[in-house]
């Protein structure tokens, strides 16, 4: 089995043993621990000594080979079939041995290994982790390697990611519990809305890592089930369940904004806002509002991205959520200052400002929505507004305040924080320090293939023209077509 795992699949054969036993790397590191608790592994172990010889592994050395070797009931040689044989007979010369074992052979073993990563990380459902692994690993990618090819194997990995259900259970009771509720919505009860309701963060986490293409059919699959539930519940679980469907239809919407289809975005965010109004759920309709404001102000319509944050402020009035205010707030400052009223917008982040520190000074429990708000959060916001009013000094401020609280594996709100950054040195005229920022945010979204995204460094890098001779630009554009990500069109 392992032999025609490294055929058919092309992994190595540490992944192909592993997998022969149907093993995901956390069950082999607690098979290891249950036959050697003196010497603990975790599932990062055998990630390192599979992604081995790669740059980013870790050769496993001899006695860890022995016992991998136990584990799997193979003789260590076995192991290390993908090791190039200079023994005589083969006839393989010494250059073509070497260069089995070089960066050019890597992305035969590497995607494979990341792929069956993204399995396990789709299991347990923590992006967290996956984005932490992911974004290190495509770090670790050798320059000369032909990374365009490479992200394409990387961005078909990703997608068994979008595998995890929203109605995933770990105990056997809960399963069934599911799938009698799949079977006849009419036997929809709390325990399951509850269970779906903590797996819908992990699907808003999913798009903030891997881009909207992949969380989008995923996030539409499942409201699509949860809209048959919304149909047949009980009169008392029908609010809870509508605002499920809500919040499902508003990550649609949200990814259909990040690719760039505004009009179908607009769309399954006024049936989000239906929705959440029918469950007479205040704080979603102001979180709703509000994405749409922020939706309208990113299309050159601040007026009516205005229009919005005002119907969401008023909204938030009526609700005791700080976190509602203050959201209102920021896409209030930000249509304010799209629209070039500088003192509105500087108002409204006052008011965000004291909003937020209400939130971050009390135990208030959040709803899941407000998952991607913190400090960093404000900063970044005062930042694009700074910029938007001419101010490239307060919003280089900002966004170094911004960056060292922000989570690198939220690859869509870091990238566009680094942006803001690169705007304001455009702004300054640092022209050396702005392309570094570019080239910097072009790989980290190479595991993020968000349109709005590349169109925002493609921005920055048109901004950037009048220096095209120089030998930053220049850099930056042989980084930009590397990563595939933001080049100018001939």
């Amino acid at each position: 089995m392992a032999a025609e795992f490294c055929g058919r699949y092309r992994v190595n054969p540490r992944v192909a043993h592993r997998l022969a036993r149907g093993w995901s790397q956390r069950e082999a590191a607690d098979t290891w621990n249950a036959q050697w608790p003196d010497e603990p592994k975790t599932f990062k172990n055998f990630s390192t000594w599979e992604l081995w010889p790669g740059p980013t592994g870790h050769a496993p050395s001899f006695p860890t080979l022995n016992r991998l070797a136990q584990l799997y009931e193979c003789a260590v040689s076995e192991l290390l079939t993908d090791m190039p044989n200079y023994g005589p007979k083969t006839g393989t010369s010494r250059s073509s041995a070497l260069a089995a074992m070089s960066g050019n052979a890597t992305p035969l073993t590497l995607v494979p290994a990341i792929a069956d990563t993204l399995t396990r990380f789709a299991a347990d459902i923590n992006y967290v982790e996956l984005a932490e692994e992911v974004v290190m690993w495509v770090q670790g990618v050798p320059g000369e390697m032909n990374r365009r090819e490479l992200l394409q194997k990387i961005s078909a990995a990703l997608t068994v990611a979008a595998a995890a259900p929203l109605l995933d259970m770990a105990d056997a009771d809960g399963r069934d519990r599911a799938a009698h509720a799949l079977n006849d919505p009419r036997r929809i009860d709390a325990v399951t809305i509850s269970q779906a309701e903590r797996g819908l963060k992990s699907f808003r986490m999913q798009g903030d890592v891997l881009g909207p293409q992949v969380a989008l059919q995923t996030a539409l699959a499942q409201r699509k089930v949860i809209g048959e539930f919304a149909v047949n519940a009980p009169s008392h679980l029908r609010p809870q369940v509508l605002s499920l469907y809500a919040e499902l239809s508003q990550l649609v919407g949200w990814e259909l904004f990040d690719i760039g289809d505004y009009r179908a975005a607009a769309y399954y965010y006024d049936d989000a806002r239906t929705a959440a109004h029918d469950a007479e759920n205040v704080e979603l309709v102001t979180y709703i509002l509000s994405t749409m404001s922020q939706l309208a102000t990113w299309q050159g319509k601040p007026r009516v991205g205005i229009d919005h944050a005002i119907a969401a402020q008023a909204w938030a009035t009526q609700s005791d959520s700080h976190m509602a205010r203050a959201y209102s707030a920021d896409v209030a400052a930000r249509a304010f200052a799209a629209a070039g009223d500088i003192t509105k917008a500087r108002a409204a982040l006052d008011a965000e400002r004291t909003a937020a520190e209400e939130v971050f000074g009390s135990s208030e429990p959040l709803a899941s929505w407000w998952y991607f708000y913190d400090e960093s959060y404000y900063w970044a916001t005062r930042s694009e507004v700074s910029l938007k009013l001419n101010d490239p000094s307060d919003a280089l401020h900002a966004s170094a305040t911004a960056l060292p609280m922000l989570d690198l594996t939220n690859v869509r709100d870091y990238t566009h924080t680094l942006t803001y950054q690169a705007k304001a040195h455009v702004l300054q005229g640092d022209v050396h320090e702005a392309s570094q920022i570019i080239g910097d945010a072009a790989r980290i979204t190479a595991v993020n293939r968000s349109p709005r995204l590349e169109q925002t460094i493609r921005d920055v890098r048109t901004s950037l023209s009048p220096w095209q001779r120089t030998r930053s630009v220049r850099r930056l554009d042989e980084a930009l077509r590397d990563y595939g990500v933001g080049q100018l069109k001939a």
